[in-house]
Parts: structure tokens; sequence; C-alpha cells
């Protein structure tokens, strides 16, 4: 069964099949795009882009400072995922006829600003954790929006499917570590969302994002 599904691959690979990203692409192009984009909009998607990586590259930086299999598989499962998200991004901004665009202020930049940058695995995955559910609140928010473009609509919503798991497995390793250490647990979890809300508040009026709650 494994050989005959490896000469399948290598026939595909053989006859020029379409690669994901390419399936990707061809599905963002297949959209019908002309519905006019605000710079404000763009510069907004950048910062979903670079915010998306930033994540994804420390909980990257993460997987090398445990010895745990199961949170090594997690961490690089999220880590590649949020990299992917970054991805998503810059070929949806192109899609739309925008331009990926070099980004120093994101999420992180601003979380780090506001309670300083997180050291342990548990102020980096509360943090996280804080992180992906603004992010998926946030998306759910700009899915609504009347007249938000085609291909964005498309990538938020392949987004919201993969937070729902960022959250899920998060969750449980916060839970897992607030049973022998349940008040430190609370207290960063507090700080980091008390924070998260004052980012968020500035974000919106930044961006004009009325919408935005």
């Amino acid at each position: 069964m494994c050989y005959v599904i490896y000469v399948r691959v290598l026939r595909t690979m053989a006859d020029g099949g379409p690669s994901p990203r390419e399936r990707s692409l061809a599905r963002l192009n297949s959209i019908e795009t002309k519905v006019p984009v605000t710079p404000t909009e763009i510069a907004l998607l950048n910062f979903y882009r670079a915010s998306e990586l930033h994540g994804g590259l420390i909980l990257g930086q993460m997987v090398r400072r445990t010895r745990d299999p199961r949170l090594i598989l997690s961490l690089t499962r999220h880590s590649a995922e949020d990299v992917m998200h970054a991805q998503l991004w810059t070929e949806a901004i192109i899609a739309i006829g925008g331009r990926p665009a070099p980004v120093r202020d994101t999420y992180q930049t601003r979380y780090a600003e506001a309670v300083g940058t997180p050291h342990t695995l548990l102020e980096v995955l509360a943090l996280t954790q804080i992180f992906e559910r603004r992010v998926y609140r946030h998306f759910t928010l700009h899915l609504r929006v009347p007249g938000v473009h085609p291909v964005v609509a498309v990538t938020l919503k392949r987004m919201l499917e993969e937070e729902r798991g960022h959250l899920s497995w998060v969750k449980r390793w916060l839970d897992e570590q607030a049973k022998s250490r349940g008040q430190e647990v609370r207290n960063v979890l507090q700080r980091f969302a008390l924070a998260d809300q004052r980012i968020y508040e500035a974000l919106s009026r930044e961006y004009g994002l009325r919408w935005a709650a």
C-alpha cells in the first residue's frame, strides 16, 4: 500500500501536477478580485502577515528548549502553521493587488513593550494563548465586515479553522500546568490579558477598525 502511494506521488510529480501551494494560488486567482482595497486595508493585512510570522518564529525557538516529545510535536506543528499563515497572507495581499512590505511592528513587539519579553515556556505559551484567542475573535469580526474582499474572506476562513486547534492544545498544556502551580498560571494569563486589551484598543484606533471589539 505504501509503495503504491509512493509510486502515485512520483507519477504526479513527473506529470507536473500542481503542488499544494500552486493549488492555493490558483484558488485565490480564480476569485473575482475587482474589489477596491484601500492602502490602510493592505497595511492591516501586512500586519497580520508579519505577526503570524513573528509568532511562528518564537514558537520555533521554543522547540530547541524542550525535551518533551509531545510538546516538541505540538510546538513544531503550531510554529509551522503560523509560518504558513504568513505565506497565505502574502499570497492574499498579492492576489488583491497589494505589495508585501517589511513590517517591524508586530503584535508580539507590542506585547514585549507592554509586559517585557517572555522567557519561560509558561510565559511564551500563556502569551500565545492570549494572542490566539484575540486572533480568533478578531478574524471572526473581520469576516463579518460588509464588503470584505472575497480573497480576504477565503483566507480568514482558512485561518479560523486552524486557530481552533491552536487554542485547544495550548489550553490543555496550561490546564496541566495549573494543577501544580495554579496561581502562577492565573497571574501570568491575567497580566497578559490586560496588556492585550490595551494593545488591541490602540491598534483598532490606529487602523480605524470601527468594527473591532
